[in-house]
């Protein structure tokens, strides 16, 4: 990892993100890796993931962001169970919905494998994108929490590499 101290300097506001490892590959293989901290909000989530938004299909209202392995799929024609990754027993099922992969490949070997919209079309899905948070999470006082959650595969890879390492 790069700490704060490397990337900014004593007389400038540190930054609060800070590029972590968090998986290596090798032969093929991709090898997770974990920083862990006193602070538990410093420990980082192993391996590559994917993150998916989770719609409610009557409303069209974001219900939660989901936490991936990069290969896992979430299948919306199934009930899926998300869960609080720190509070595992808040746990909710989720039934009529759609899933939302948000993590598309820009570039691939250095080159951009993707076609980039124009500045109108980003500002009018930004736009869409804040329609489907609902407004008891969008209002300034008392806030309701908006969820992300891990899978229950990423959250087994991050509880076996903290109970592996803590040893």
């Amino acid at each position: 990892g790069v700490g704060e101290k490397l990337i900014t300097s004593s007389s400038s506001p540190v930054f609060g993100g800070v590029y972590k490892l968090v998986g290596v590959e090798e032969d093929g293989e991709i090898i997770p890796k974990i920083k862990i901290s006193e602070n538990p909000s410093k420990i980082t989530i192993p391996d590559f993931k994917q993150i998916y938004r989770l719609f409610d299909n009557e409303s069209g209202k974001a219900i939660a962001d989901v936490m991936t392995l990069h290969n896992e799929e979430i299948n919306d024609s199934e009930p899926y169970e998300i869960f609080d990754p720190v509070h595992t027993w808040k746990r909710k099922k989720v039934e009529n919905f759609t899933a939302k992969k948000l993590l598309v490949k820009l570039f691939e070997k250095g080159e951009c494998v993707a076609t980039l919209p124009e500045i109108e079309e980003i500002r009018q899905y930004c736009k869409e994108q804040i329609d489907t948070i609902w407004d008891e999470v969008k209002r300034f006082e008392n806030p309701h929490t908006y969820y992300v959650d891990l899978s229950p595969k990423l959250w087994r890879v991050r509880h076996s590499l903290l109970e592996k390492y803590s040893e």
